[in-house]
């Protein structure tokens, strides 16, 4: 098998005893496939889950924090025929070697599970190697029938028509270009223009000057772990998103930009997009840029359906969770 790294990895199928030494992409593809039995240890971003999301997978033991903090000790001690990091980041080098060097009987598979340029060959590797070929099909078959139906339409958008988006990931005024997959891609593909895509940078810093100059007419903004506790599973209250958005609208110099004009500045949980569940995100994306366009297309049904549909779980994100914030999503103040 060849994995995301462009690593050639021999291994016996299937996989009874799998260590999940990544972040949440890792856990949703595996629980989308019911693989969870397979599964005998997680690292801490999976068991800190409140157990709404991931409630088998959330109970396992925990290898530690990622990627700086795993137990290695804890690691052998579960048995694994293989533990699965992150793809061809360097950042996962040094822990395959690791790894490696303790037990050159454990398999490692690296994985993004979140690019959409490959998380559908992931996927189907996944369900060949855990014998789960029938349940990775129903998945590849459930996301393509969801961005299909975005692609059709956006692409027959001329490039001078199409929404300029600005997009901040993490911390304020970190954005990216063509040279992370991140927030680029997935503002293409939901039909924008990325008002930083001229440039072949990954992540970085830019000038709020220069947004200005730009003048984007969607803002977005994706919090990250900086917000644990106040935006995702089993949180209600939007007042850290909310507030959060005033702090955009009210930035200096910003008042002449036509996003802010226009009220179009929506605060997400990264999660939500810059993860397994793109398919999920770009539905909010696609609505948020061309509502119009796609009247018909409902983000909470497609949510809803993704959860209890591809993973399994009883829970409404109408009712239950703060994932995206912006005053028409949430009239009732929630």
């Amino acid at each position: 098998m060849t994995d995301s790294a462009n690593n050639s990895v021999t291994i016996y199928k299937p996989i009874k005893r799998a260590v999940i030494a990544y972040w949440i992409g890792g856990a949703i593809t595996l629980q989308a496939l019911n693989a969870e039995d397979s599964v005998v240890g997680v690292s801490d971003s999976i068991a800190a889950d409140d157990s709404s999301l991931f409630p088998k997978l959330s109970k396992l033991p925990s290898v530690g924090k990622i990627p700086d903090s795993l137990d290695f000790e804890a690691i052998l001690g579960l048995r694994p025929d293989a533990v699965i990091l992150g793809g061809a980041d360097p950042t996962w080098d040094e822990i395959q070697k690791k790894i490696q060097s303790l037990d050159p009987n454990i398999a490692v598979l690296r994985f993004n599970y979140c690019q959409p340029s490959n998380y559908l060959d992931e996927v189907n590797k996944t369900g060949y190697l855990f014998d789960k070929e029938d349940e990775a099909k129903e998945l590849i078959d459930f996301i393509d029938g969801q961005l299909s139906q975005i692609e059709e339409r956006v692409n027959k958008i001329p490039s001078d028509k199409r929404i300029n988006v600005y997009s901040e990931v993490f911390k304020d005024y970190m954005t990216g270009g063509t040279g992370s997959y991140y927030p680029n891609d997935y503002i293409v593909m939901a039909g924008g223009n990325n008002v930083f895509g001229d440039t072949t940078q990954g992540l970085f810093a830019v000038d709020p000057e220069e947004v200005i100059k730009r003048n984007p007419e969607i803002i977005l903004h994706h919090v990250g772990s900086k917000y644990a506790g106040k935006k995702g599973w089993g949180t209600d209250n939007v007042t850290a998103l909310h507030d959060k958005r005033e702090e955009i609208l009210n930035r200096t110099g910003f008042s002449n930009i036509s996003a802010v004009k226009d009220g179009k500045v929506y605060i997400l949980d990264a999660n939500i997009i810059i993860e397994a569940f793109y398919p999920v995100g770009l539905s909010y994306y696609a609505k948020w840029f061309y509502p119009d366009l796609f009247k018909d297309l409902d983000p909470i049904a497609i949510h809803q359906e993704y959860l209890s549909k591809v993973l399994h779980v009883d829970y409404d994100p109408s009712k239950h969770g703060v994932f995206i914030y912006h005053p028409d999503e949430h009239p009732d103040g929630r």
